[in-house]
């Protein structure tokens, strides 16, 4: 709730800021590239293991009709330390290792978009990526990673605000499912301690820029 409630007051400021023209079906023609920075919100047992997150996402579309769009995505997504203290230790065989995780994505899909307002769009997404799953761990002394690849889905909503000719105000919720082998030698699967496959709710804002 921490995580969503600055994006609702965001949200709730946006029809003040000063609107140019429209933010996505107008202007779909132009390729974009953009950011966004949030926070992360896990499922079950891997919210037990480690909680949420913070989360960054590089972006670029381009037009395919109007108002359809291909839509990739880079991006990572951070967990921080395993909280089942002993359990990575167990694994490792290392007493006092500490081990954390994070997430690697390359997507692509589809995005569509729909004005409400001159200035304010709407647009939903949905694509499959690559997820490299990886463990960090650190000694005291030294540190290494290991990482597994995984298929994965993400699919979200968004608000886009026009801000200028070129620059637009990007408010984004978006949810990652990936599969997973549910076997000792799945490294997500062994160091969440058997959790189903994980669900990541990323809540974020960015600002995305027309290249031409």
């Amino acid at each position: 709730m921490k995580v969503v409630a600055p994006l609702v007051l965001a949200l709730a400021l946006v029809p003040a800021l000063p609107g140019v023209s429209r933010a996505i079906d107008e202007l779909a023609s132009k390729e974009r590239v953009g950011f966004r920075a949030g926070g992360l919100m896990t499922n079950d047992g891997f919210n037990d293991a480690y909680g949420g997150g913070w989360g960054l996402t590089l972006f670029f579309t381009e037009q395919l009709a109007r108002p359809l769009l291909l839509d990739f995505r880079l991006g990572a997504l951070y967990f921080g330390d395993l909280k089942l203290t002993e359990l990575d230790d167990e694994l490792t065989r290392t007493p006092g290792i500490q081990g954390a995780m994070r997430f690697l994505y390359l997507s692509g899909g589809l995005l569509y978009g729909q004005n409400i307002t001159d200035a304010i769009s709407l647009y939903e997404s949905a694509a499959v990526g690559i997820y490299s799953i990886s463990m960090q761990f650190d000694t005291g002394v030294t540190a290494f990673n290991f990482s597994d690849q995984h298929v994965g889905f993400n699919g979200g909503v968004g608000v886009v605000r026009r801000l200028s000719t070129n620059w637009s105000l990007d408010f984004n919720g978006t949810v990652h499912y990936v599969l997973i082998d549910k076997t000792i030698e799945d490294l997500y699967y062994a160091f969440t301690d058997g959790a189903d496959a994980p669900i990541v709710i990323d809540i974020a804002v960015g600002f995305t820029v027309d290249l031409r």
